[in-house]
């Protein structure tokens, strides 16, 4: 049974994805969608009779959500084509301000739900898939008032790029894709469109995630959308970051 799975699939860019995939690949025998919604899920798949939707309620920041995961791939053993690993989770402020819970919240999601993902996934991914992992044009440079969800997406850069390597002697291809500014429910909740965020322009996710899955396909490790992004990774490779942070800060954005 060959499948496509992406996770943060209820809202957002993980939405977007799964519309794509299902378009590109209707030869796929199930689409995999993974969120903590059930029910934004559920009207994903209605609006989606055509294909074959599995609905897969998880918080993917919880550990006995991965057990459950875990023993339903057993049970399954699908044949995992495409691997959208998406789910992600933002709070911005003053660190020593954020609550408890979202930083644990925040870094199980981004760190533990991402790199758990992959470990059970790829077990059953095979010659000719891909995964793509959501990082961050934030993984580039720290970002004050962003300090936790910058470090974290700084792991997935990192992460993404190690799996690459030792994944591609056996043909799967790891993608990290770092966007940028994004019209998305999570970016409004967590920024204003003030200080030095109103800057950046905003993506086409339509067009990302289409352009992410090309270049997925041809075997790339990184794509970063727009030239606009492409310019600041290029600075945040000579700048030292002593001075990035100053023109990085969002304090402007979370007031």
């Amino acid at each position: 049974m060959q499948v496509a799975i992406i996770t943060g699939a209820s809202s957002g860019l993980g939405k977007v994805f799964f519309e794509k995939i299902a378009e590109r690949y209707p030869q796929l025998d199930e689409y995999w969608v993974i969120a903590r919604s059930e029910n934004k899920l559920k009207e994903l798949a209605e609006q989606h009779p055509q294909q074959k939707v599995r609905v897969v309620p998880l918080d993917l920041s919880d550990t006995r959500s991965m057990e459950t995961f875990e023993n339903l791939l057993d049970e399954q053993k699908p044949d995992i084509r495409v691997l959208i690993n998406n789910a992600g989770f933002d709070r911005a402020g003053l660190f020593r301000e954020m609550k408890l819970a979202d930083i644990y919240s925040l870094m199980n999601l981004n760190v533990m739900g991402t790199t758990m993902i992959s470990r059970l996934c790829l077990p059953y991914m095979d010659k000719g898939s891909y995964q793509i992992l959501t990082g961050s044009i934030g993984s580039f440079a720290p970002l004050p008032w962003r300090a936790v969800y910058s470090a974290s997406k700084a792991y997935v850069r990192f992460f993404a790029r190690a799996l690459h390597e030792e994944e591609s002697k056996r043909g799967v291809n790891i993608m990290l894709l770092s966007p940028g500014k994004m019209d998305t429910e999570m970016f409004h909740k967590n920024n204003k469109d003030s200080g030095n965020m109103s800057i950046q322009p905003y993506l086409n996710l339509d067009k990302v995630t289409v352009r992410a899955m090309q270049k997925a396909e041809n075997g790339s490790a990184t794509y970063t959308p727009m030239v606009f992004y492409k310019i600041y990774r290029l600075l945040a490779k000579i700048v030292p970051s002593a001075l990035m942070v100053k023109f990085t800060s969002v304090e402007g954005s979370t007031k």
